[in-house]
């Protein structure tokens, strides 16, 4: 065990003291740094002159929802946030309006919540109908969630199994629900996106040559005729692909989530998921949804090594690796595979780039196999976890039975 510790050293050596990794490792730590307080650089414009930083919008919409923590999302609040949104005279530029800053405002993040149950198809439900909203309808706001909950399931290409179990989850939701700011939370549901395809693309730069580097240098002809050249040294480099691999994906999500929580404020970890997606029907709080979120990223980057290692293994040079790896991963992002088309849209959502996706990952249509219903959050993992374990074998066998010129 000590022989393959020392080589496990031994290539980590060989991959961090060359300087396109250093600099691709240090690269992907500053757009951490960069991208999680992205949002808040520049300022709000009217008329040609800046009104408002998006820090200090931040800062004092951050205030106003922090008032509000706690409190249920019942029709007394609504109508609250009605009262004060009716308030404001004239909608053109009404941001700038100084009735919308003292009345409105405080209970922007109430409307932002609520507004997507009203929405309909063929009108989108906007101020001005918020401001006429009655009574009756505020009272009414969570049945007509649940109506469009249903309706928006039954109109799924899922089997009626899973229509029902999806349904279900729904009715654990504890409503009226509790408010809660949540901002810091749903930066790292959005930045992780971005975060999870720069670990994926730093691993693969530094991966890439951890077989076909042999190649290219020559040193394959003795690696495999030497005496741990065919078995151990294989095995040292698979554990170091995959062990770099985690630990890049591990400090990248953990820097994300740690700036995310420290610049926007870590309200919320308690609070229901559905303050960000109202309409989604799992019984789980926003810390739950970013540790899933968390670790479907990470297994899909451990999935993204073993494909890079299998190529590396059969590829002549780390650059053709490096190529491919990063077609994977860009190209289906400009891929819409509408729902109608059951498997393949489920297909897609197991690419690796679409297992980072919070839409994909807390997606309300299930996995459905040997008739079991399996939500994504929990498939994911384990399809990556199967496909790495197909994908070892034929890594190990592509370069051992590699051909010595």
């Amino acid at each position: 065990m000590s022989g393959l510790w020392s080589l496990i050293c031994f290539e980590y050596k060989k991959i961090l003291k060359k300087r396109s990794v250093r600099i691709t490792l240090l690269a992907a730590v500053l757009i951490s740094f960069i991208s999680v307080p992205g949002t808040l650089f520049g300022s709000t414009y009217i008329d040609g002159k800046p009104y408002e930083s998006n820090y200090d919008a931040m800062l004092k919409d951050r205030n106003y929802a922090r008032a509000f923590n706690g409190e249920k999302i019942n029709s007394e609040l609504i109508l609250k946030a009605v009262k004060g949104y009716s308030k404001i005279s004239e909608s053109d530029k009404y941001q700038e309006k100084g009735d919308y800053q003292q009345f409105a405002r405080p209970y922007s993040a109430i409307y932002g919540i609520i507004r997507t149950v009203f929405n309909m198809e063929s009108r989108r439900f906007n101020m001005e109908d918020f401001q006429q909203l009655t009574s009756k309808e505020a009272e009414q706001f969570y049945n007509m969630r649940r109506e469009k909950l249903v309706q928006i399931v039954e109109t799924t290409v899922m089997s009626k199994k899973s229509k029902e179990q999806v349904l279900e989850l729904d009715t654990r939701i504890n409503t009226p629900l509790s408010f809660s700011y949540t901002d810091g939370y749903t930066r790292f549901f959005v930045i992780l996106y971005s975060i999870g395809l720069t670990a994926a693309l730093a691993m693969a730069i530094c991966i890439a040559p951890l077989f076909s580097g042999e190649y290219t240098s020559g040193t394959d002809q003795l690696i495999l005729s030497s005496r741990y050249g065919k078995n151990k040294l294989i095995k040292a480099k698979l554990l170091t692909g995959f062990s770099l691999s985690a630990l890049i994906c591990l400090i990248l999500i953990f820097l994300a989530y740690l700036l995310s929580m420290l610049i926007f404020g870590a309200d919320g970890r308690g609070a229901p998921l559905q303050l960000y997606v109202i309409l989604s029907p799992y019984p789980i709080t926003m810390g739950q949804a970013a540790g899933f979120l968390a670790l479907c990223t990470l297994f899909s980057c451990l999935m993204t090594a073993a494909l890079t290692m299998l190529l590396s293994a059969k590829l002549k040079t780390p650059f053709g690796v490096i190529i491919l790896i990063s077609l994977l991963l860009i190209v289906p992002m400009f891929i819409n595979v509408p729902e109608t088309s059951v498997i393949l849209y489920k297909l897609s959502s197991l690419l690796p780039i679409n297992m980072m996706a919070f839409g994909t990952v807390l997606d309300g249509i299930q996995f459905e196999l040997f008739g079991l219903i399996i939500k994504p959050y929990v498939f994911m993992p384990l399809f990556a976890l199967v496909i790495s374990s197909l994908v070892i074998p034929f890594t190990f066998h592509s370069f051992k039975s590699h051909q010595i010129e």
